[in-house]
């Protein structure tokens, strides 16, 4: 098939091409820069998402697409760039899609989008859609970007929606669901959060896409989660994957609205750091005191999706990939 896909030289991204290029596959990748290697299998497009004349006519001559390019960020600042990457960019690799005669469009959202529950018992499903605020940029402009996948859907276009919980595993090269192993290999993790949250070993996704490419319906939407952990769990299982001791402390719930507030005064401040900030937001506030629980029934019953790997060997792998990469000391 020829394969297009759009921040190939991402986190997940990078992953899925390899897996790709091993079935002999022909793929076009989209980057800004040169962080992909073109070979035999894989043709590198110089590009942006934001500049849709940069890859309409290679997109004619593509079977399917799997649009992974994303800007992650928490902090409202960003409001601007999450806004033109995440639903401008989704609303131009769906047009040149669409005007190229595409067979299949895989968009890749999250589960953020989803929002969070108060308490553990409730576990989130495809079928829900709430009231996200703009302050919330992330899960906001992933909502929005949905849409406007929904709308080619109307016009004729076969898109369907992958919902993916934290990611773990080789690849993450900007640390995002890395900055948690990163901060207890390095001793400076002290307290746990109260609430809990879910993740997807970056194997098991990548198989799961492969699969919504093949048995997705046109507008319908597939989480791909594996399990869900209290935070205490998931960090206690990182440490000993580490062989290092995990922090002991869970801040109580009471703490929640100074943690807030806290969270919130460091952000107005904050303006240095892009990673520093995300850390520090009162949006990330707000998740690890509620439960990011989610339902995979759907993609596991009506795709075949059955994840794998475990989150210890999720971690070797990513450790393994940071280590290699000078990420971690």
């Amino acid at each position: 098939m020829n394969i297009f896909v759009s921040g190939a030289a991402g986190f997940v991204g990078s992953n899925l091409i390899k897996r790709l290029s091993v079935e002999q596959n022909n793929i076009f990748v989209l980057v800004r820069n040169t962080a992909v290697e073109s070979n035999k299998n894989i043709k590198v497009i110089k590009g942006d998402v934001l500049d849709i004349g940069s890859f309409t006519e290679t997109m004619k001559t593509c079977d399917l697409v799997f649009h992974c390019a994303a800007f992650v960020s928490f902090h409202k600042k960003n409001y601007t760039k999450a806004y033109q990457i995440n639903v401008d960019g989704t609303r131009n690799m769906l047009e040149a899609a669409f005007r190229g005669g595409v067979s299949r469009f895989v968009h890749l959202s999250a589960c953020a989008v989803f929002g969070y529950a108060k308490n553990q018992d409730q576990v989130l499903d495809e079928s829900r859609y709430p009231l996200l605020k703009k302050n919330n940029i992330y899960a906001y402009t992933k909502a929005l970007a949905e849409k406007e996948v929904l709308n080619y859907v109307e016009k004729g276009l076969n898109a369907s929606i992958a919902n993916i919980a934290t990611v773990y595993g080789q690849g993450d090269r900007k640390l995002n669901s890395g900055a948690s192993i990163k901060s207890l290999h390095e001793g400076k993790m002290k307290f746990v959060p109260p609430g809990g949250t879910s993740y997807v070993a970056v194997d098991d996704l990548v198989d799961g896409l492969l699969l919504l490419a093949e048995k997705g319906e046109p507008g319908e939407r597939y989480i791909f989660c594996s399990e869900n952990l209290l935070y205490r769990e998931l960090l206690r299982r990182i440490a000993k994957t580490l062989n290092v001791n995990p922090p002991h402390f869970v801040l109580p719930k009471w703490g929640y609205l100074p943690f807030l507030m806290a969270g919130s005064i460091l952000e107005f401040f904050s303006s240095v750091s892009q990673e520093n900030v995300n850390l520090l937001s009162s949006q990330i506030v707000k998740e690890v005191f509620r439960f990011k629980y989610f339902n995979s029934i759907k993609a596991r019953d009506k795709l075949g999706w059955s994840p794998q790997q475990s989150l210890e060997n999720a971690v070797r792998h990513a450790i393994k990939y940071y280590k290699e990469n000078q990420l971690l000391k």
